[in-house]
């Protein structure tokens, strides 16, 4: 399949003029090419994802960040959501999962060059982010806003249905049972179990266990994805799965560790 004309067409052409920075003081992001590459992706690739969609002839479709763990078949689930435009998670912020129609995507796309081309929207933005300035403005204000203009019926993944649900992220626990000790010693998560076939995790205020679909490994290291795409227990018997990092994993980070500050020192000296 040939991909070279996906971010080309006029709507990609209007974001890339219009798209600009708008953040608080305090936020920072030193990864990927930086703020301006990473903000700019998060939104250009809903663009690039309409332009797919219209080329191969796709209407409803999934779709994850690639730092997202699926653990069941996405087929048969498809007609919960008959009712709804699509699913949302980020704490119901992002259009995240089950996209219901392509022209939902166009409708959001659109609705992004509105609102970089609205001055009065961006200077509220910026008022907004001198109070929360670690914050900048992205993809899931411009989801929020889209779905506030159009009153998009959507449905949180993360609340239940037939007992199952689409985690948010492993490292956001509200209203579930958190795990008695955090990854690393400093990143708390919902507490997890096996039965040998599957991962849930325990709401608070019901007690019920709950099937996990999917599992968002942001933040997470190594040894838990490794630790959850392994699970095995006993057939019928639920078993907890531990967060403490294996001694191999330690022993490795703390080198890497010492190596990265030795390097440092070497530098500054």
């Amino acid at each position: 399949m040939d991909f070279h004309d996906i971010g080309t067409g006029e709507n990609i052409a209007a974001f890339d003029r219009d798209f600009r920075v708008i953040q608080g003081e305090r936020h920072r992001f030193t990864k990927l090419g930086g703020i301006e590459t990473w903000l700019k992706f998060v939104f250009r690739r809903w663009f690039l994802i309409e332009r797919f969609l219209a080329r191969e002839r796709i209407d409803s479709f999934w779709t994850f960040d690639s730092d997202t763990l699926l653990l069941a078949s996405l087929a048969s689930r498809e007609a919960r959501f008959s009712d709804v435009a699509a699913t949302i998670q980020c704490r119901g912020e992002c259009l995240n999962g089950w996209v219901g129609s392509a022209d939902l995507v166009a409708g959001y796309t659109s609705c992004i060059l509105d609102l970089f081309r609205d001055e009065k929207y961006l200077e509220a933005q910026r008022e907004r982010l001198r109070t929360h300035a670690g914050l900048a403005f992205n993809e899931m204000d411009a989801f929020t806003e889209f779905r506030r203009r159009e009153s998009i019926e959507t449905w949180h993944g993360e609340v239940p249905i037939c007992g199952e649900i689409f985690d948010d992220a492993l490292a956001f626990n509200d209203g579930f049972e958190g795990a008695s000790e955090k990854v690393l010693e400093k990143t708390a998560i919902k507490r997890l179990w096996t039965d040998g076939e599957s991962i849930f995790a325990k709401q608070k205020e019901s007690g019920q266990f709950v099937r996990m679909l999917t599992c968002n490994m942001s933040w997470m290291p190594d040894y838990m994805w490794r630790r959850i795409i392994g699970h095995k227990s006993n057939k019928n018997e639920f078993v907890e799965l531990s967060v403490r990092e294996p001694m191999g994993d330690r022993t490795l980070r703390q080198a890497k560790m010492a190596i990265f500050k030795m390097r440092r020192a070497l530098r500054i000296g």
